[in-house]
């Protein structure tokens, strides 16, 4: 069985690789910006859609009109291309959702490109552990863990706060993996999150929100206080926006790694894990939690429980998303209307209090163990059985990130 796995490592450029990189974003967004019009011209005027292949042709009539296109590796060239394709692929999908906001592909401003791609080849890591990447040079790279797995892809990422970082993502064989036993289904737990205790467990454990976004507001609002008395243009400005980046960029960092610890340490304890299926896009348009639940990252985790759920080989079960978790009584099953402001559960039928979220948190497990006792024969059988509620640890591919060896393209 194979999985798609992504490693991420920083590299450090010097200043002329760091300017021949800042030019080879700059080439990509120019060269984006004219397949997207040339895409769009051609529709308008014969109403024919360009395909992949047709943009991909383009492209020796722009290397004529601007040989500064020349300087761009072929397969970033390809990538591009791709990236406009796919853009209007994924607008399309959005008509077909029936969205109310479809997102036309938009040009790309200034400092509005911020990767290139490698699709295939045009790098290799030398044995001087330096990164060589055709048209740009030897980088040097930090490879604190090695790479595992075929590598089918490089990205090179500069961040608002100038950091560069590559991306590999990998294809791994994992031979030994039907030998890999599932951890034990009684070893379950059901996890309803909030925004006063982050989660809470049936097994009765509470994590605090760490509120981290909320924490660093003071600070964020000092400096873009500073920032915005800046003269446009001003080299001062430039650095305000530099500061002001960082601080966002801490608080991400803080955000993910927080969230990692805690999915590897549910992950390394439960066999099945209960979760609930939020509509977080909805959430968010209720303006007085919008920023609390967005600083949460409930998504985030549930994402990371899911994909590490799969190489570990334990069970994830999402609830559906109507599934009322907080009006049922986990002892009785009566059911009841509770506010959102009331955070204490108490039954008219049993008679049982409990708190709102321990309570969710019960329901969720037993919400999991009831689709399991009624859908399947043991857990080796669980996706077979056609439930998309839930993600078995062997049954698909994930993007994780691990050890292991490397197996690098050379540059052309």
């Amino acid at each position: 069985m194979q999985f798609k796995r992504t490693f991420k490592y920083r590299i450090y450029p010097s200043k002329l690789q760091q300017i021949t990189i800042t030019n080879q974003l700059e080439l990509s967004r120019k060269l984006y910006n004219e397949l997207l019009s040339v895409k769009k011209e051609t529709y308008e005027q014969s109403h024919q859609s360009l395909t992949k292949f047709d943009l991909n042709k383009c492209m020796f009539f722009f290397n004529d009109m601007n040989p500064e296109f020349n300087t761009l590796h072929s397969q970033v060239k390809q990538n591009i291309a791709d990236r406009v394709y796919k853009a209007y692929q994924n607008m399309f999908a959005r008509i077909k959702r029936g969205e109310d906001k479809v997102g036309y592909p938009r040009f790309k401003g200034r400092e509005r490109y911020k990767s290139i791609c490698y699709p295939q080849s045009g790098f290799v890591i030398t044995s001087t552990n330096k990164l060589k990447i055709s048209k740009i040079g030897d980088i040097n790279i930090k490879l604190h863990r090695p790479i595992k797995g075929t590598v089918k892809t490089m990205t090179i990422n500069k961040t608002a706060t100038n950091k560069y970082y590559v991306t590999f993502s990998c294809i791994v064989d994992v031979e030994d993996f039907k030998k890999v036993i599932p951890k034990s289904i009684t070893q379950s737990v059901g996890i309803d999150v909030g925004l006063k205790n982050y989660i809470s467990t049936s097994d009765g454990q509470q994590i605090a929100n760490p509120e981290l976004y909320r924490n660093s507001e003071s600070k964020l609002a000092r400096v873009q206080r500073k920032h915005s008395m800046k003269k446009l243009g001003s080299n001062n400005r430039k650095k305000s926006k530099l500061k002001v980046a960082l601080v966002h960029e801490k608080v991400r960092h803080q955000r993910t790694d927080f969230l990692h610890k805690l999915s590897c340490e549910l992950i390394s304890k439960y066999g099945l894990i209960g979760i609930e299926k939020l509509n977080i896009k909805g959430m968010v348009r209720n303006h007085n939690l919008a920023k609390s639940i967005s600083d949460a990252g409930w998504g985030t985790l549930a994402s990371q429980l899911r994909y590490k759920a799969e190489y570990a080989g334990s069970v994830i079960h999402n609830s559906d998303r109507f599934y009322p978790s907080s009006k049922l009584c986990n002892k009785c099953g009566s059911k009841q209307n509770i506010p959102l402001h009331k955070r204490t559960f108490q039954c008219q039928c049993c008679g049982n209090v409990e708190d709102r979220d321990s309570n969710a948190s019960k329901n969720l497990l037993n919400d999991a163990l009831h689709s399991i006792n009624t859908n399947t024969v043991g857990t080796t059988e669980f996706q077979a059985c056609g439930d998309d509620t839930a993600t078995f640890g062997q049954s698909k591919a994930s993007i994780v990130n691990e050890s292991g060896s490397h197996d690098l393209k050379s540059p052309q």
